[in-house]
């Protein structure tokens, strides 16, 4: 009986062929336990290629017998961790929205003074942010759409958009607190 060094390194090409091995194999496999636990296509489709990628980076070691039942509980922690990251995006957002960005309320003593501030809100993203940035902003609380239909409007990934949100309302967030809301 050969001893196996468990933590022998492979290259990066021999990780990734070991990874769509392992894909070409358990594909439907794995896009079933994806689909079951995920309903929204477009996550689904981003966690099935964040496990390629963890495969690639870290392969499922060489002694493991059972790879169904590897890739099981792979999957599942990789389920966990997507709806993590996703509860810290949407704590993160809410907080800022609280501080900073309102929509306008439906009062009649404040409607007009809300919505104008909306308003040069508003504004102030489009002057001050790139075009993809300011338009994923808009798109989403302006216009009300989730991350998912404004990925769809832009054309592009449910990460991408989370990221030009993200990274516009820290921008903007900082350039309000420098003109501490006057002078928008």
């Amino acid at each position: 009986m050969a001893v196996t060094n468990i933590h022998q390194k492979f290259d990066a090409l021999s990780n990734v062929e070991r990874a769509a091995g392992i894909f070409d194999k358990y594909g439907d496999f794995i896009r079933s336990v994806i689909r079951f636990h995920i309903r929204n296509e477009p996550e689904a489709e981003d966690v099935f290629q964040d496990l390629f990628l963890s495969l690639v980076a870290r392969p499922i070691p060489l002694e493991v017998q059972n790879v169904k039942g590897f890739l099981y509980k792979l999957l599942c922690d990789t389920v966990k961790d997507a709806y993590r990251r996703l509860d810290r995006y949407q704590a993160r957002i809410n907080r800022y929205t609280k501080r900073g960005l309102r929509v306008a309320e439906n009062r009649p003593e404040t409607g007009l003074i809300s919505v104008e501030e909306t308003k040069k809100m508003f504004d102030l993203i489009e002057r001050q942010l790139p075009a993809q940035e300011a338009l994923a902003v808009t798109l989403r609380y302006r216009d009300d759409y989730n991350t998912g239909e404004v990925a769809e409007m832009m054309g592009v990934k449910h990460r991408s958009v989370s990221r030009y949100v993200s990274v516009g309302l820290k921008k903007i967030g900082t350039v309000f607190i420098k003109t501490q809301g006057g002078g928008l």
